[in-house]
């Protein structure tokens, strides 16, 4: 039970300050906070005057406990983890031998090799998502997970998270990222070099392909291993449907092919913004191999992200439409909380009369935007430009019944599955189905984009120009 007040609290003796959490132990905290918000707390964070009350340690002990930036006293780790339920063992805590150590645990295990994985010391909601991956895992047993969606979304910084919350139950740990675009030859020396010589194997960089292949499957088959591969979408194809390969890069779809199919110990988890061909045609809910489209935050989970920028004032129907408006989508909510700190002192009714006029869209979020645009086919830029010109949902015999596409008619259903895939559109909520039928729309933020380019597109042409391409919209 939380503790209320500090009479509460044991009498403390005298504390030797010299020991901080081992990544182990703070990792095994971080899961049983995680809960312990999503149980209690609605998914929100515990704010550190929460967890201050909950533990009875002052704020800046609890926050020492948690950045492990300075040492403590062990009872401290005691009360903390006594909060949420949990005993402190050794393992979950060592002495620096200096201040000036480097705390990051990961990088001293000698079987996990962490790459350029992003921080997540601060990380928000998502509690929901967790749970389900480490079932997938953990319970189910997958062979390979991914983790699809926009831009922004924080798929690194959540397979970061889940890798960190289920660590100790593999023996070797490797992430990866291809955002360089490496060969498959390459990346496989990359994962090899490091996971052979752990097994007491030598590691021929001159072996084949196929070698190498087979060399890897062997090692997922008798140590587990956990592989976490960020940056998928950077190989796939540009200007064709999504999920398809790059020339040269086709030998990463029958590696996950492989990985999907051959039964083995080992889990593969990776991050794409669409999903590869591969992975479509192998997931299933009883599948080995599942996927989880990253959707935006919650409002309170926006709220929260938010607040760690600043101090903010809103009342909940604003925080709900702002949020909204850019999908809960992390990036774009941290670019518009600074701007709101620093243009509205604050002010969420300030920003929104922006946002409303369509006049709130970042250079940052329209990058991210032109990037994902630019990937798409001829027929999808088109497809996906008609409905933000609908500015409402739209099913596939509206589609088809328009006359901007009707000479495509015959390949509307694979756009739409394609444009679906990419995350850029979505299917509209059950209160908005009528008969059963599926109706299809997409974030205001990206909408806004699509129709301020389609604007800059046909400034100072005939307005016969625009109507030819959008008859529909007559």
């Amino acid at each position: 039970m939380p503790c209320r007040s500090t009479s509460k609290c044991p009498s403390k003796p005298k504390r030797n300050r010299g020991v901080i959490l081992t990544f182990h132990g703070w990792e095994k905290l971080q899961a049983a906070m995680t809960q312990a918000e999503f149980n209690e707390n609605a998914g929100n964070r515990f704010t550190v005057e929460e967890l201050s009350d909950r533990t009875c340690l002052a704020v800046h002990t609890i926050a020492r406990v948690l950045k492990r930036s300075e040492p403590v006293d062990k009872q401290s780790l005691q009360y903390t983890f006594r909060a949420f339920g949990l005993t402190l063992n050794t393992s979950d805590f060592t002495r620096p031998s200096s201040l000036s150590e480097k705390l990051d645990i990961r990088h001293q295990n000698p079987h996990q090799d962490w790459g350029e994985a992003v921080d997540v010391s601060v990380f928000y909601g998502r509690a929901e998502e967790l749970t389900q991956l480490r079932q997938w895992i953990l319970e189910d047993h997958c062979r390979s997970v991914s983790l699809f969606g926009m831009g922004g979304m924080g798929k690194s910084t959540l397979s970061v998270k889940l890798a960190l919350q289920i660590q100790t139950e593999f023996d070797i740990v490797v992430w990866r990222s291809l955002q360089n675009a490496p060969s498959l030859d390459e990346f496989l020396n990359s994962i090899l070099s490091f996971i052979l010589p752990i097994r007491g194997e030598d590691f021929a960089v001159s072996s084949t392909l196929n070698e190498k292949l087979s060399k890897l499957m062997e090692c997922l088959r008798t140590s587990r291993c956990l592989l976490i591969v960020d940056n998928v979408e950077t190989i796939l194809s540009i200007g064709e449907g999504a999920g398809q390969w790059q020339e040269g890069y086709e030998g990463y779809g029958q590696w996950l092919r492989c990985v999907g199919e051959v039964p083995h110990q080992s889990c593969l988890i990776f991050t794409s913004r669409e999903k590869p061909k591969e992975i479509a045609l192998l997931e299933g809910a009883q599948s080995p191999v599942r996927s989880l489209q990253l959707r935006g935050l919650t409002a309170s989970e926006g709220q929260a992200l938010f607040r760690h920028k600043g101090q903010f004032t809103g009342t909940e129907a604003e925080w709900q439409e702002l949020i909204a408006h850019y999908g809960g989508n992390p990036l774009a909510l941290k670019l518009v909380g600074a701007a709101t700190q620093e243009l509205f002192n604050g002010k969420i009714a300030e920003v929104l009369k922006y946002v409303r006029q369509g006049v709130m869209v970042f250079e940052d979020i329209r990058d991210l935007l032109e990037r994902q645009f630019n990937r798409l086919s001829e027929l999808e830029q088109e497809v996906i430009s008609w409905l933000a010109m609908h500015r409402k949902p739209v099913s596939l015999a509206e589609l088809e019944e328009d006359g901007a596409i009707t000479p495509c008619k015959s390949k509307l259903p694979g756009v739409i599955k394609s444009l679906l895939r990419r995350s850029l559109i979505e299917k509209a909520t059950s209160s908005l189905i009528e008969s059963g039928t599926e109706y299809f729309l997409m974030q205001p933020v990206v909408m806004e984009y699509l129709i301020e380019r389609l604007i800059e597109q046909y400034q100072g042409k005939p307005q016969t120009k625009f109507l030819a391409s959008f008859p529909g919209m007559v």
